[in-house]
């Protein structure tokens, strides 16, 4: 069972123009330059957070989320941010975040039995609920994201050669698990990297994906039509032969075009891999990162098509659609989003930055 990834590289790793759940683009995304000489100004910065996962609003909407038990916003574009505690919830180590609003967010905490659970604020993180809390000794919740503020969806790693994939309709009254029967079987110990709240991908009209992998199994995408009821599964060539491998990220440009990031060791093992079909087939793209990607993003209205790919080895972008790939960074990066080829954001060990593009 794969479980929750270290903070550096050489330890265990336990792993549209949409970016995934980690940062939603809305649907009026300008189009933006080029990505060139990109570089990130920290923002926030501090010795004992590590922030995993990230939700954008708007170009001055922000909100992130990690550990211990906390979550973040700014509304000036990062001028400014909050950062707190998640009342109760300081044990907690929350992975995933997706926000509507500057009021309205979701964040998500992993862990074994009871310590996955799922929080909503409506009034800007003033008060948290409890939306969900697992009951199920054998789920770890790694990740959710939403179709809309009715429609959404979480990820557990497998247990007894099944998936555990929950759904709400209600806007998170209630919770309800996807039939196992609708589900392809999962392989032992196969499941997600809660690495950087970008495990799972929707895309509007009830399109999903997730990614899994596992030692010695082919990693594998998961894709849906219908509001995650069905699911179907196609291969990719992200090698998984030691339990620290396999995919941990996708990410659409829109319904057709993806892309799925994770960890390959072997020299000249591909880490990146793209669709052209929705996620039916997956073909072999440049190795990014020196074979070690947590969490990935695409960058809309760009010219060309380009991704960012982050780790604590660092951050590196490619305009080729992932053919070719330029490290820009070395800091310890976990998860990235975009809304524009000048408005991005990353977090990762005690800081939030923001993408300056070009020298700007």
């Amino acid at each position: 069972m794969l479980r929750i990834l270290p903070a550096l590289p050489l330890l265990a790793f336990a792993l549209a123009c949409a970016p995934s759940d980690s940062g939603r683009v809305p649907a009026d995304t300008p189009t933006s330059s080029a990505l060139t000489s990109p570089a990130w100004e920290v923002q926030y910065q501090d010795s004992t957070s590590l922030f995993i996962g990230l939700s954008i609003v708007d170009s001055s909407t922000v909100w992130v989320a990690g550990q211990p038990g906390l979550w973040g916003r700014t509304m000036d574009g990062g001028a400014t941010w909050t950062v707190a505690t998640v009342p109760g919830a300081d044990s907690l180590a929350f992975r995933d975040v997706h926000a509507f609003s500057a009021d309205e967010a979701f964040v998500l905490s992993i862990g074994n039995g009871e310590a996955s659970r799922i929080y909503r604020t409506r009034d800007g993180g003033a008060t948290w609920a409890l939306s969900f809390q697992n009951e199920d000794p054998g789920a770890f919740f790694d990740c959710l994201s939403f179709w809309d503020r009715d429609r959404g969806i979480a990820f557990s790693d497998s247990h007894d050669g099944e998936f555990t994939l929950i759904r709400t309709a209600d806007g998170e009254e209630s919770w309800t698990r996807v039939d196992p029967d609708a589900v392809p079987d999962a392989r032992p110990g196969e499941g997600a990297f809660a690495a950087s709240g970008t495990c799972v991908e929707t895309r509007p009209g009830g399109l999903g994906w997730f990614v899994t992998g596992a030692s010695g199994v082919d990693t594998r995408v998961m894709r849906t039509a219908d509001y995650g009821a069905t699911w179907a599964e196609a291969p990719t060539p992200v090698p998984s032969t030691q339990p620290d491998e396999g995919l941990a990220s996708v990410v659409f440009f829109d319904d057709l075009r993806g892309a799925a990031f994770g960890t390959a060791h072997a020299e000249g093992a591909t880490n990146v891999a793209t669709t052209s079909d929705g996620g039916a087939t997956w073909a072999p793209a440049g190795r990014a990162l020196d074979g070690v990607v947590y969490g990935g993003a695409v960058v809309p209205g760009t010219p060309t098509p380009t991704l960012v790919a982050v780790s604590p080895r660092g951050s590196a972008y490619s305009s080729d659609n992932g053919a070719t790939w330029t490290l820009f960074d070395t800091a310890i990066t976990w998860t990235v989003s975009f809304l524009s080829a000048d408005v991005g954001w990353a977090g990762g060990r005690g800081r939030i930055s923001r993408i300056v593009n070009g020298g700007k």
